[in-house]
């Protein structure tokens, strides 16, 4: 009885290996640390979210989050680097149960002994795999649960139902988005599994989804209704703000999803050739030969379903693949690194099975000896090629991680966060910024992260903008939310700055600079340099003093004119100002909500500069007219440059609203007392609703 449960070596190995792939790179994934603000939360009795006092779902996977709480409770909530390690032990474990699952599935199949060592190999030589075991994130459970499923599927258990309820339970405690997988292998077994009595088999395994659908529901079901008693709601927040970018889910939508997906693809090949590939190798640096090899290598892999001749397991797995890469490229979209290890694990076991397929059918060639021994070479040749260029791969993606984690994580992403934490004013300070993990962790502060994983208010102002693709957003995001602080990569603070030339000079200042670009172009040899340089440079940016607290502004610009008439021709945005010549009006919608108007009013230099021929000043003109027709002037500034000097320049403005009134602002310029509008070269500047921000919350 001992010797039968005796921990196998491979275990054994498998912990050591990717332990020692942690201790190399030291690389904690970005995201973690986004979790990880929740569990210490919870270990230290503020609450299962990311920031105290706020109830919101920031994390998507229950165990991702859990266990780093377990592993805090243990250690005394004294040593992050302490509860990083054990859970780092957990995720190394699991990986090496799902080793162990896979080499007895595959001796279960009756495949020889070279494919169990193929498969293992092909597992443990994928950078991915390997790295996200330690990495902080929850893909070692999800790999777990999905090689219990396998095992339950294809080794035939007496009572399928009950293991199989148990694991796909675990793939949901894992990650929300398993029920795909669980689908997709599902919908596998009822097409290819082979049987004798067709329908009767089939009804058989139906009965047997049912069931162990219903244990997956006793065992998930006490999470989702904590979380709805909790949160509010049993749908991840972070679900929810991702969710913003998807157009409303019909059936129809999947049926245009399904025409598209083969064209799509072949078109754009990132998300396939990220499968055997290393987090964020496209276009990064990585040979080209191995990115086309993981391509090549992925769409063999799922379209194997479509051949009839290969043995059913084969297919099953290539199946639940192929919806795999259905779903990346549909709903998520963009090669998101921690959302390929199960599709890479599938994909592999269709591939190693296939090839353990042709390798038993060359054995049993008795008559072709010399085929026979042809053909068994070039499958030897071929995996082991393979194998090899994997394990170059994931060699070059350690030694990378190993600067990412010195230079990006601990020298760029924890510095900023560290200080901010020192320059804030409080821990009410906010921070407007994408890459939410080490900054978020470090800073402690509070995050309005793009797109609003842990942000409610985030989400709410993306609601309200009029465009959901950053950067083009991020002005109208950050007029709304008035953040405290920006960080902002190079790429971002330029785009920003194309969408709305002034609203970082004038609403901001340049706090600091973080560059370690030298660094990164410092060394030699580096594979996927550009994984690196993208977030080398960041800009920080302090909010002023003289912008209003407690209101969220809302840009008047050309494109929210109702009527832009104005001399020559209509009103128009050059930069910084909104060009209006005298005589002119301009209107647009008032809110009910809005408060305030602020902005600036003036004559271009060039009109006074020379007073023989000049303007003779300007009247400017601020009107409410409510829905009922009634006018209130607002505000009025008769403006004469030439003879003023104190009319020079821009002259600032901020007028009351009528409180809780729907209806349209007026801006008239007229010309001055001669009622002569040459070199009247008037304009409106910064023009800003002002909205109690009560209201958009």
């Amino acid at each position: 009885m001992i010797a039968r449960w005796k921990i196998p070596g491979i275990f054994i190995f498998v912990v050591l290996l990717v332990l020692s792939w942690a201790f190399y790179t030291q690389h904690v994934w970005e995201d973690y640390f986004i979790t990880y603000r929740a569990s210490k939360n919870l270990a230290t009795g503020q609450g299962l979210t990311f920031t105290a006092g706020e109830r919101v779902h920031s994390f998507t996977s229950p165990l991702g989050v859990l266990l780093p709480a377990v592993a805090s409770l243990l250690t005394g909530n004294s040593s992050d680097t302490a509860v990083l390690w054990l859970f780092r032990l957990m995720g190394a474990s699991a990986l090496a149960g799902a080793v162990v699952i896979l080499q007895r599935l595959v001796r279960r199949l009756a495949l020889a002994g070279i494919v169990v060592v193929l498969m293992t190999a092909a597992v443990l030589t994928d950078a991915k795999i390997l790295d996200f075991t330690i990495n902080g994130m929850e893909t070692p459970f999800l790999l777990l649960f999905l090689s219990w499923v396998l095992w339950v599927l294809f080794a035939e258990p007496t009572r399928p139902w009950l293991p199989l309820g148990l694991a796909w339970a675990g793939l949901q405690w894992t990650r929300p988005d398993a029920f795909i997988y669980i689908g997709g292998l599902a919908w596998g077994v009822l097409l290819f599994r082979p049987t004798v009595s067709s329908w009767r088999e089939r009804l058989g395994w139906c009965r047997s989804f049912i069931g162990a659908g219903l244990i997956t529901t006793v065992v998930y079901l006490p999470w989702v209704i904590w979380a709805w008693l909790y949160y509010g709601t049993p749908v991840p927040h972070t679900i929810i703000a991702k969710g913003l970018w998807l157009p409303k889910f019909s059936a129809g939508l999947v049926f245009t999803w399904l025409q598209a997906f083969p064209g799509k693809m072949i078109s754009d090949h990132s998300i396939m050739a990220g499968t055997f590939m290393p987090g964020y190798s496209f276009n990064t640096g990585w040979p080209a030969v191995a990115i086309q090899t993981s391509f090549w290598l992925t769409l063999l892999a799922i379209v194997l379903w479509l051949v009839p001749r290969v043995r059913w397991e084969a297919r099953v797995a290539s199946f639940a693949a192929a919806v795999g890469q259905f779903y990346l490229h549909s709903f998520v979209g963009f090669p998101v690194p921690w959302y390929m290890p199960p599709v890479t694990l599938l994909a592999l076991v269709a591939l190693v099975l296939v090839w353990g397929q042709i390798w038993q059918a060359t054995g049993s060639q008795e008559n072709s000896r010399a085929l026979f021994r042809l053909g068994r070479s070039v499958l030897a040749g071929g995996a082991g090629l393979l194998l090899l260029g994997a394990m170059a791969i994931s060699l070059g993606s350690a030694y990378q991680l190993r600067w990412q984690q010195k230079i990006i994580e601990e020298g760029q992403r924890r510095r900023i966060g560290e200080w901010l934490r020192g320059q804030a004013t409080n821990v009410h300070d906010t921070v407007f910024l994408e890459p939410l993990g080490y900054i978020g962790f470090y800073s402690k502060l509070k995050m309005l992260d793009f797109p609003g994983l842990c942000s409610p208010e985030m989400v709410a102002a993306r609601r309200r903008s009029h465009s959901s693709s950053p950067p083009r957003c991020w002005p109208e995001l950050i007029m709304d939310l008035q953040p405290d602080w920006l960080v902002l990569r190079y790429f971002e603070a330029e785009g920003i700055r194309q969408c709305d030339p002034e609203l970082l000079d004038e609403y901001y200042d340049l706090a600091r600079v973080f560059d370690v670009r030298p660094q990164v172009e410092a060394i030699p040899f580096l594979p996927g340099r550009g994984y690196l340089t993208g977030d080398a440079y960041f800009e920080v940016y302090r909010r002023r003093s003289s912008l209003p607290r407690g209101f969220s502004l809302r840009r008047i610009k050309e494109s929210s004119l109702t009527q832009r008439d104005s001399w020559g021709q209509p009103a128009y945005d050059s930069g910084r100002q909104l060009q209006s010549h005298a005589p002119s009006q301009v209107k647009f919608n008032k809110p009910a909500e809005a408060r305030w108007l602020s902005g600036g009013l003036g004559i271009l230099e060039e009109a006074y500069a020379n007073p023989s021929d000049s303007t003779d000043g300007a009247v400017f003109t601020i009107n409410f007219v409510g829905t009922d027709g009634a006018r209130r002037t607002l505000l009025e500034r008769f403006m004469n440059p030439r003879d003023l000097e104190e009319d020079r320049g821009t002259w600032n403005f901020r007028v009351e609203l009528p409180a809780n009134k729907p209806g349209e602002i007026e801006l008239d310029i007229t010309p001055g007392p001669q009622n002569n509008n040459a070199y009247d070269w008037t304009y409106w500047s910064f023009l800003n609703l002002e909205i109690p921000q009560q209201f958009h919350r």
